[in-house]
């Protein structure tokens, strides 16, 4: 008998409110650029099952918080044995902008986050936490911190997910530059057509110069979207994630296999200009055309390169989605302020 929709999500509901919380505050040592105590916390949506997997979200406003608790995200980890992690903003003691994180984890917040999964590890009953290869979720300035995570520690690294990704130049996503084992890291880059804040162009860069070195990646424009609602992603960047899964068979004490390029789908995207620039003066634009086609075969010329994917449906489902004319704006990485990031109603 089929359970009526109604009452599949107040058990949905139930379950995530039922879910153990575990936290850890982790102070700094001495000589990190961190300024304060940094505070994590996670649950274990597969129970007592042994983790394979850890996804770690940094907070950046509930715009991307919300991941850790979203009930369709819970799902997903409990089917694929992953523990949920949630990093709070950690600032830094030096920095150009006050509040700020340092963007290079090397400088402490690596190995922050390495001490906090074997704290939360040992508390749960999950030592192997300490071990688990992770994905990453970042927004903004997160985002780019993430971008450097794979820089610092590719080796574990199972998959990152870069939304609006943008910071201060010289630490920006352009600026990264990635050896043999982090392009090999699969990414779904993020970014919104109308975003003065994160832009297109720099994300694109990044993508592009590690793509042409065989990185297994994808560039994802929202059309029309300023800083913001990545939430409306959600549905493409679990399949993409579940893709990963399956090729990369995350294990705590086994290597990582790497993606299959000769196999699978490629995608190419039209740029179309708006009249608008992100706050470095580069042009923003959506994307007005797109096409996918099996490895092996041609795409259009005068396109850009915009994506690997290991399935047809997937591409397929890239396709449908980056040809809208322009996505749904549902969520808010500052919900007093829904227009941050939009050229079209910036301060003067």
């Amino acid at each position: 008998m089929k359970m009526p929709a109604f009452l599949l999500l107040l058990l949905t509901g139930c379950a995530v409110a039922q879910l153990q919380q575990y936290k850890t505050v982790d102070p700094p040592q001495s000589g990190e650029n961190i300024d304060q105590p940094c505070r994590y916390e996670a649950s274990f949506p597969a129970g007592k099952k042994p983790v394979r997997a850890a996804w770690v979200t940094y907070d950046r406003g509930p715009d991307i918080t919300g991941f850790y608790a979203d009930a369709d995200v819970l799902s997903f980890a409990a089917k694929n044995d992953l523990a949920m992690v949630l990093a709070r903003q950690c600032p830094a003691t030096r920095t150009s902008e006050k509040g700020e994180m340092d963007m290079y984890p090397e400088h402490g917040l690596g190995r922050s986050l390495f001490t906090a999964l074997s704290s939360l590890g040992a508390e749960s009953g999950h030592p192997e936490l300490a071990n688990a290869k992770l994905i990453v979720l970042g927004f903004s300035g997160t985002g780019a911190y993430f971008g450097h995570f794979v820089a610092y520690a590719p080796n574990r690294v199972l998959a990152a997910i870069l939304t609006n990704p943008g910071q201060t130049d010289p630490d920006n996503i352009d600026k990264i530059k990635l050896d043999s084992p982090g392009v090999a890291v699969p990414e779904l880059i993020i970014a919104g057509g109308r975003d003065n804040v994160g832009g297109v162009v720099k994300p694109y860069a990044f993508y592009e110069h590690h793509r042409s070195e065989g990185a297994p990646w994808v560039y994802l424009v929202q059309n029309d979207i300023p800083h913001c609602c990545i939430n409306d992603t959600r549905p493409f960047m679990l399949h993409w994630l579940q893709a990963v899964i399956d090729q990369r068979k995350p294990d705590p004490q086994q290597r990582l296999l790497p993606m299959d390029l000769k196999h699978g789908w490629y995608g190419s995207i039209q740029p179309c200009a708006t009249p608008y620039k992100d706050h470095w003066g580069l042009p923003l634009w959506n994307v007005c055309e797109a096409h996918i086609e099996r490895a092996g075969k041609s795409l259009p010329s005068e396109e850009l390169p915009s994506g690997y994917f290991p399935t047809e449906s997937l591409a397929r489902e890239w396709l449908a989605y980056i040809k809208l004319p322009d996505h749904a704006k549902t969520s808010f990485a500052r919900p007093d302020d829904p227009d941050f990031g939009d050229p079209r109603k910036a301060k003067p």
